[in-house]
Protein backbone atom coordinates (compact mmCIF):
# COMPACT_ATOMS: atom_id res chain seq x y z
CA UNK A 1 0.00 0.00 0.00
CA UNK A 2 1.39 3.44 -1.21
CA UNK A 3 2.04 5.48 2.05
CA UNK A 4 0.14 9.15 1.66
CA UNK A 5 2.38 12.21 1.88
CA UNK A 6 1.29 14.70 4.23
CA UNK A 7 1.94 18.76 2.80
CA UNK A 8 4.22 20.50 5.25
CA UNK A 9 4.14 23.87 3.39
CA UNK A 10 2.62 26.75 5.16
CA UNK A 11 -0.98 27.90 4.49
CA UNK A 12 -2.19 30.48 2.49
CA UNK A 13 -3.80 31.89 5.80
CA UNK A 14 -0.76 31.88 7.39
CA UNK A 15 1.67 33.33 4.66
CA UNK A 16 -0.63 36.20 4.74
CA UNK A 17 -0.08 37.09 8.06
CA UNK A 18 3.82 36.42 8.24
CA UNK A 19 4.07 39.43 5.38
CA UNK A 20 2.75 42.63 7.48
CA UNK A 21 4.78 41.17 10.49
CA UNK A 22 7.57 41.42 8.26
CA UNK A 23 6.53 44.61 6.55
CA UNK A 24 6.17 45.78 10.14
CA UNK A 25 9.70 44.98 11.35
CA UNK A 26 11.59 45.90 8.45
CA UNK A 27 9.96 49.52 9.33
CA UNK A 28 10.68 49.57 12.86
CA UNK A 29 14.56 48.36 12.43
CA UNK A 30 14.44 51.23 10.05
CA UNK A 31 13.57 53.82 11.90
CA UNK A 32 15.54 52.12 14.96
CA UNK A 33 18.30 52.04 12.76
CA UNK A 34 18.31 55.92 11.61
CA UNK A 35 17.54 57.11 14.80
CA UNK A 36 19.76 55.07 17.53
CA UNK A 37 23.06 56.74 16.29
CA UNK A 38 21.95 60.06 16.90
CA UNK A 39 20.15 59.00 20.22
CA UNK A 40 23.53 57.75 20.89
CA UNK A 41 25.52 60.71 19.85
CA UNK A 42 23.06 63.13 21.51
CA UNK A 43 21.85 61.00 24.70
CA UNK A 44 25.31 59.27 25.53
CA UNK A 45 22.85 56.42 27.95
CA UNK A 46 24.90 54.90 31.14
CA UNK A 47 22.79 52.45 32.18
CA UNK A 48 23.58 51.40 36.06
CA UNK A 49 22.83 47.42 37.30
CA UNK A 50 22.90 47.88 41.29
CA UNK A 51 21.70 44.65 41.60
CA UNK A 52 23.86 42.88 38.27
CA UNK A 53 22.37 42.61 35.01
CA UNK A 54 18.89 41.01 34.86
CA UNK A 55 18.04 38.80 31.78
CA UNK A 56 17.01 40.50 28.83
CA UNK A 57 15.93 37.52 26.81
CA UNK A 58 12.46 36.32 26.36
CA UNK A 59 9.21 37.53 27.17
CA UNK A 60 9.70 41.22 30.08
CA UNK A 61 7.46 43.65 30.83
CA UNK A 62 9.13 46.62 31.52
CA UNK A 63 7.95 49.33 34.09
CA UNK A 64 9.53 52.79 33.90
CA UNK A 65 8.58 56.25 35.09
CA UNK A 66 7.53 58.73 32.70
CA UNK A 67 9.68 62.15 32.59
CA UNK A 68 9.29 63.18 28.65
CA UNK A 69 8.06 61.96 25.37
CA UNK A 70 11.68 61.01 24.25
CA UNK A 71 11.22 58.01 27.20
CA UNK A 72 10.56 55.41 24.71
CA UNK A 73 13.69 56.03 22.87
CA UNK A 74 15.89 56.07 26.10
CA UNK A 75 14.35 52.59 27.08
CA UNK A 76 14.57 51.33 23.65
CA UNK A 77 18.77 52.13 24.37
CA UNK A 78 18.40 49.75 27.28
CA UNK A 79 17.37 46.82 25.25
CA UNK A 80 19.13 47.60 21.76
CA UNK A 81 19.13 43.88 20.53
CA UNK A 82 15.26 44.18 21.26
CA UNK A 83 11.86 45.26 19.52
CA UNK A 84 10.00 47.09 21.76
CA UNK A 85 6.13 47.24 22.11
CA UNK A 86 5.10 49.96 23.75
CA UNK A 87 2.12 51.17 25.38
CA UNK A 88 0.30 54.47 23.88
CA UNK A 89 -2.36 56.53 24.80
CA UNK A 90 -5.02 57.00 22.14
CA UNK A 91 -4.40 60.37 21.83
CA UNK A 92 -1.11 59.90 19.65
CA UNK A 93 -3.47 57.81 17.37
CA UNK A 94 -5.39 61.10 16.48
CA UNK A 95 -4.99 60.53 12.62
CA UNK A 96 -4.85 57.96 10.05
CA UNK A 97 -1.20 58.96 9.79
CA UNK A 98 -0.52 58.82 13.05
CA UNK A 99 -1.97 55.61 13.38
CA UNK A 100 -0.33 53.78 10.63
CA UNK A 101 2.76 55.41 11.99
CA UNK A 102 2.84 54.18 16.00
CA UNK A 103 1.08 50.74 14.98
CA UNK A 104 4.04 50.00 12.63
CA UNK A 105 6.27 51.05 15.94
CA UNK A 106 4.97 48.30 17.49
CA UNK A 107 2.82 50.62 19.66
CA UNK A 108 -0.15 49.33 21.85
CA UNK A 109 -3.40 51.59 21.60
CA UNK A 110 -4.87 52.07 25.02
CA UNK A 111 -7.58 54.32 26.87
CA UNK A 112 -5.94 55.77 30.11
CA UNK A 113 -9.13 57.08 31.39
CA UNK A 114 -10.93 53.21 29.85
CA UNK A 115 -8.71 50.59 29.88
CA UNK A 116 -10.04 48.01 27.96
CA UNK A 117 -10.21 44.17 28.14
CA UNK A 118 -8.78 44.08 24.37
CA UNK A 119 -6.56 46.20 25.83
CA UNK A 120 -5.00 44.20 28.50
CA UNK A 121 -5.67 40.84 26.77
CA UNK A 122 -3.64 42.22 23.35
CA UNK A 123 -0.25 42.86 26.06
CA UNK A 124 -0.83 39.50 27.95
CA UNK A 125 -0.22 37.93 24.05
CA UNK A 126 2.76 39.84 22.97
CA UNK A 127 3.97 38.78 26.31
CA UNK A 128 2.87 35.21 25.43
CA UNK A 129 5.10 35.46 22.52
CA UNK A 130 8.10 36.11 24.11
CA UNK A 131 7.95 40.20 22.97
CA UNK A 132 9.28 43.19 25.42
CA UNK A 133 6.81 45.17 26.30
CA UNK A 134 7.30 48.65 28.19
CA UNK A 135 4.88 50.54 29.99
CA UNK A 136 5.11 53.45 31.74
CA UNK A 137 2.73 52.90 35.05
CA UNK A 138 2.26 56.27 36.41
CA UNK A 139 0.25 56.94 32.54
CA UNK A 140 1.48 59.90 32.31
CA UNK A 141 4.63 62.59 31.38
CA UNK A 142 5.94 64.60 34.28
CA UNK A 143 8.02 67.84 33.61
CA UNK A 144 8.69 69.49 36.39
CA UNK A 145 11.46 69.06 38.36
CA UNK A 146 11.91 66.09 41.58
CA UNK A 147 8.51 65.10 40.87
CA UNK A 148 7.32 61.98 43.03
CA UNK A 149 6.74 58.82 41.25
CA UNK A 150 3.33 57.77 41.75
CA UNK A 151 1.44 54.89 42.66
CA UNK A 152 1.33 52.14 40.05
CA UNK A 153 -2.00 50.80 38.55
CA UNK A 154 -2.68 47.54 39.71
CA UNK A 155 -3.42 46.28 35.96
CA UNK A 156 0.42 46.15 35.59
CA UNK A 157 0.77 43.47 38.30
CA UNK A 158 -2.23 41.79 36.60
CA UNK A 159 -0.45 41.48 33.03
CA UNK A 160 2.68 40.41 34.30
CA UNK A 161 0.63 37.43 36.71
CA UNK A 162 -1.41 36.67 33.85
CA UNK A 163 1.35 35.84 30.93
CA UNK A 164 4.08 35.06 33.31
CA UNK A 165 6.38 37.32 32.55
CA UNK A 166 9.23 39.47 34.78
CA UNK A 167 8.53 42.38 35.28
CA UNK A 168 12.17 44.49 35.27
CA UNK A 169 11.98 48.23 36.83
CA UNK A 170 13.69 50.99 34.94
CA UNK A 171 14.38 54.41 36.42
CA UNK A 172 15.09 57.19 33.85
CA UNK A 173 16.60 59.70 35.57
CA UNK A 174 16.77 63.67 35.20
CA UNK A 175 18.94 65.45 32.93
CA UNK A 176 20.01 68.92 34.74
CA UNK A 177 21.36 70.57 31.44
CA UNK A 178 21.08 69.73 27.83
CA UNK A 179 24.25 68.35 27.74
CA UNK A 180 24.41 65.99 30.35
CA UNK A 181 24.83 62.40 29.87
CA UNK A 182 21.66 60.45 30.21
CA UNK A 183 21.51 58.16 33.40
CA UNK A 184 19.53 55.35 33.81
CA UNK A 185 19.16 52.65 36.51
CA UNK A 186 17.84 49.14 35.68
CA UNK A 187 16.46 46.34 38.71
CA UNK A 188 16.59 42.50 38.92
CA UNK A 189 13.79 40.75 37.49
CA UNK A 190 10.42 40.01 39.90
CA UNK A 191 8.32 36.93 39.55
CA UNK A 192 4.78 38.51 39.95
CA UNK A 193 3.75 35.04 39.76
CA UNK A 194 6.13 33.60 42.65
CA UNK A 195 5.05 36.81 44.72
CA UNK A 196 1.44 36.30 43.98
CA UNK A 197 0.82 32.57 43.78
CA UNK A 198 -1.75 31.35 41.92
CA UNK A 199 -4.93 32.55 42.58
CA UNK A 200 -3.91 36.34 43.69
CA UNK A 201 -6.01 38.40 46.10
CA UNK A 202 -7.28 41.92 46.19
CA UNK A 203 -4.75 42.54 49.08
CA UNK A 204 -2.18 40.94 47.40
CA UNK A 205 -2.13 42.49 44.31
CA UNK A 206 -2.15 46.01 45.81
CA UNK A 207 1.06 45.14 47.69
CA UNK A 208 2.65 44.05 44.56
CA UNK A 209 2.05 46.91 42.98
CA UNK A 210 3.24 49.18 46.15
CA UNK A 211 6.20 46.44 46.13
CA UNK A 212 6.83 47.43 42.43
CA UNK A 213 6.42 51.35 43.44
CA UNK A 214 9.23 50.55 46.14
CA UNK A 215 11.71 49.37 44.20
CA UNK A 216 11.09 52.10 41.91
CA UNK A 217 12.09 54.22 44.60
CA UNK A 218 14.90 52.00 45.66
CA UNK A 219 16.62 52.78 42.35
CA UNK A 220 16.39 56.50 42.19
CA UNK A 221 18.07 56.21 45.68
CA UNK A 222 20.74 54.45 43.99
CA UNK A 223 20.72 57.27 41.18
CA UNK A 224 20.71 60.41 43.48
CA UNK A 225 23.53 58.42 46.30
CA UNK A 226 25.86 57.08 43.77
CA UNK A 227 25.42 58.34 40.34
CA UNK A 228 24.47 61.82 40.23
CA UNK A 229 27.23 64.47 40.01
Amino acid sequence: MNSVKTSTAPSPSAKTKKKPRLFRNFCYDFVYATGAIPALIWLRPKIHYPEGKPNKKGALLVLANHRTIIDPILVQTAFPFRRMNSIATKDLFSSPAKEKFFTLMNCIKIDKDNFSTSSFHEIVSRLGEDKLVVIFPEGEVHVESGHEILAFKSGVVLMAHRSGAPVIPLYVAEKRKWYHRQHMVMGQAVDIREMLGRIPTVDAIASASNTLREKELELRAYYENHCRK
